[in-house]
């Protein structure tokens, strides 16, 4: 067996596609606490959830010829997001009919009144992010391995940051938001083109068997360092 079957065989794997659709979650919460907190309507939640979660895979499986695309092969992924931004909505319309009003939920509304004072739109907006970021990464170099592209470590970090990047930076297109962070100085493509090579690199040359490790590491590692470089506010490198 060589090393892309085994990185097939652990893709493929049911607990995998766990994995992705908490990615996929993931990013449909980061579009979903923008459009909390910028007042869209359901309808503009749907589209700044769908964008981050699908967008860039839908572009990547398009470049990479993938028929039909993944969305589509695999409804589960539409599902996931309709299912979130619809139970999300449910969960603050509760809470906010709640407020002031039942005392049954008193203590749940003064927990939610607590964390939103804590924790800022743009803190779960990053949490979000870095947890979708991993897991995408891992499907972007997939598919360069499915579909042959060669050489790899060339094709594996592009595709990771397709599938990672295209979709946020769609998002902010959309919002009209001049100053998109992913484009102006966050440490975001970075992070993925750079684990999109260290995993590339690791299927090339570890033994087929190791090759789960590699996607676990990924996995952890990425929102780690995400998260870390975001509390440092460290900035890439200006053009």
């Amino acid at each position: 067996m060589d090393a892309s079957a085994s990185f097939g065989e652990v893709v493929n794997a049911p607990w995998f596609l766990v994995v992705d659709l908490m990615g996929t979650v993931a990013f449909a919460l980061s579009g979903i606490t923008i459009a909390r907190s910028e007042g869209y309507s359901i309808f503009g939640a749907i589209i700044l959830a769908w964008l981050p979660a699908l967008g860039g895979g839908l572009i990547m499986d398009l470049i990479a010829g993938r028929n039909p695309p993944g969305i589509l092969a695999q409804p589960a992924y539409m599902y996931a997001i309709l299912i979130t931004v619809l139970a999300v909505r449910a969960v603050l319309w509760l809470i906010d009919l709640a407020r002031g009003r039942w005392l049954l939920f008193f203590d749940l509304v003064q927990i939610y009144v607590t964390a939103r004072r804590r924790l800022k739109p743009m803190t779960l907006l990053v949490v979000f992010d870095s947890l979708g970021l991993a897991g995408f990464t891992v499907t972007g170099v997939f598919t360069a391995i499915q579909f042959n592209c060669h050489p790899l470590e060339l094709w594996g970090p592009a595709f990771a940051m397709m599938n990672a990047c295209l979709g946020a930076i769609l998002r902010d297109v959309v919002r009209a938001d001049a100053h998109n962070p992913i484009l102006k100085g966050s440490f975001y493509a970075e992070i993925a083109v750079a684990a999109g090579l260290l995993l590339s690199l690791f299927v090339e040359l570890a033994p087929p068997a190791a090759v789960g490790y590699g996607v676990v590491a990924t996995l952890l590692v990425v929102p780690a360092v995400r998260l870390m470089l975001y509390r440092r506010d460290a900035r890439a490198p200006m053009f």
